[in-house]
């Protein structure tokens, strides 16, 4: 039955339905040992459900907790600390996390995305366009990855440049409401 329930969470999750996968791995997590690799999983992707739904304390305190059971998971880092970016919060941890992360994971799009935004986020914008520019090479049609990029070359002064990027974005069909509404804006009057 929890592979049954595992399922169950997975599926509510992948359709959106954040706070009814959240129920699920509750229930999954009252049936597993504490300390076992199964529960920090569980405990991880419950994290990204509440992350989702906008509880960021319980979604930090799962997300520690998985790492405090498989510690520098790069997954799981990645998770936390690009949430804290999402939310100016703790950059500095953030990035430093993000840094071992990548040292594991040197070719994943997304955590090296991460770490540009870090690099972003702390007007760091020649090591940013580094780390984006390379994100954009693995995943070139990721709206997200050129929205940063975008917002990079703006800094750079390559205006141009940034507003190809970002157009790039608005066209994703990957690209969702809120990226898009926050893209027009940039194509209209830059940062």
């Amino acid at each position: 039955p929890i592979n049954i329930l595992l399922d169950m969470g997975n599926i509510y999750k992948r359709n959106k339905k954040f706070k009814k996968s959240i129920e699920v791995y509750t229930q999954v997590l009252n049936q597993l040992d504490y300390k076992s690799e199964i529960f920090a999983e569980i405990l991880y992707r419950r994290g990204g459900s509440y992350e989702r739904i906008g509880e960021h304390f319980k979604s930090d305190k799962d997300l520690i907790d998985s790492l405090n059971i498989r510690p520098n998971d790069p997954y799981v880092m990645n998770y936390l600390a690009y949430g804290w970016l999402d939310r100016n919060y703790r950059i500095k941890d953030a990035i430093d996390m993000l840094e071992k992360a990548y040292q594991q994971k040197v070719d994943d799009p997304y955590i090296i995305d991460s770490v540009g935004w870090g690099y972003f986020l702390i007007n760091n914008y020649v090591s940013a366009e580094k780390y984006l520019q390379r994100a954009l090479r693995l995943m070139p049609r990721d709206p997200i990855v050129n929205d940063h990029y975008g917002d990079v070359l703006w800094k750079l002064n390559r205006k141009i440049q940034a507003r190809y990027y970002w157009q790039s974005a608005f066209e994703s069909d990957f690209a969702d409401d809120d990226l898009k509404n926050k893209i027009s804006e940039k194509l209209l009057k830059g940062l």
